[in-house]
């Protein structure tokens, strides 16, 4: 699975599970999960390489009840 694969594949578990995901310009912070409001987001610095992209979505999103929402194997597998 190539890491565009895997980033679309994250981006959808975001948001079945209630958070929006911003690309934002960022200087040198690589994002974060944060609650705006009742509102998660999910803020990547758009200048991040795919590989830092996809190691942020797992740092922040596995710290929540992902379990329970279908990924795909491969996915998952990052998250264990």
């Amino acid at each position: 699975m190539k890491k565009e694969q895997i980033i679309a594949e994250l981006e959808r578990l975001a948001k079945v599970m209630g958070i929006t995901v911003r690309y934002e310009k960022m200087g040198r912070v690589a994002g974060g999960l944060c609650r705006i409001d009742d509102q998660l987001f999910l803020f990547i610095n758009k200048s991040l390489n795919p590989q830092s992209k996809i190691e942020l979505f797992v740092q922040e999103l596995k710290n929540l009840d992902w379990e329970k929402h279908f990924i795909v194997p491969e996915v998952r597998r990052l998250f264990e």
